[in-house]
């Protein structure tokens, strides 16, 4: 089927523990998304443009001292603004769908409920930063800390290197996005083959673009 461009795109965030396998559901959504005839792009957050792929290698190096997690919020709201003002905004405006690897829901869960903020303090930040762009869906893969890190096989990043009671935090800080507010946030398990989480997340997904 080919691609249509709607008069309004939707833009729909994957987020999760590290380890939850967003960033191949991302790829696998957009391609599902594709099929289905609707016209979509991926991104990752931080990240999408030269700026905030800069402020993504300060945050993420591991060479780099602890950062206070207000310092960590102001880095990913600098990448998050310049990428919703140069990327999101424009697409979903003109009619392409975005899907992001992340958003605003991870700093709301690994500065906020883990790193000590308040988060409500986090989404006055983000309403900043955000100009007012929201998801339309955000899928929170749901997975044990010990069991997302089972999965990385690579060297670990800065912020994967805080420990698994930060990351246990951070995994009950997403399930506390979904009670708060169900209407946008949707938990879906990470667990099982990745076909099976896809399946998952498509049911979830195409009652808001189908």
């Amino acid at each position: 089927m080919a691609p249509r461009r709607r008069k309004r795109g939707f833009f729909i965030v994957l987020d999760g523990p590290d380890g939850s396998g967003k960033s191949t559901q991302v790829e696998l959504l957009t391609q599902r998304l594709r099929r289905e005839g609707i016209e979509a792009s991926g991104v990752r957050d931080p990240g999408g443009t030269v700026v905030s792929e800069r402020i993504r290698g300060i945050l993420l190096d591991p060479s780099l001292p602890d950062v206070d997690a207000r310092t960590e919020m102001f880095l990913y709201m600098a990448s998050r603004a310049e990428m919703v003002a140069r990327v999101v905004r424009p697409a979903v405006e003109s009619g392409l769908t975005i899907v992001s690897d992340r958003f605003l829901s991870s700093t709301v869960a690994y500065q906020g409920y883990a790193g000590g903020l308040d988060p409500k303090q986090i989404l006055r930040v983000g309403r900043i930063a955000c100009q007012d762009v929201w998801p339309d869906l955000v899928v929170l893969l749901d997975l044990p800390a010990r069991e997302g890190f089972a999965r990385i096989k690579r060297a670990h990043d800065r912020m994967e290197l805080k420990g698994e009671a930060f990351h246990e935090a951070v995994a009950r800080g997403f399930r506390e996005l979904a009670r708060a507010e169900p209407r946008r946030h949707v938990l879906v398990s990470a667990r099982g083959p990745v076909e099976t989480v896809a399946r998952r997340i498509w049911r979830v997904v195409k009652r808001v673009v189908c």
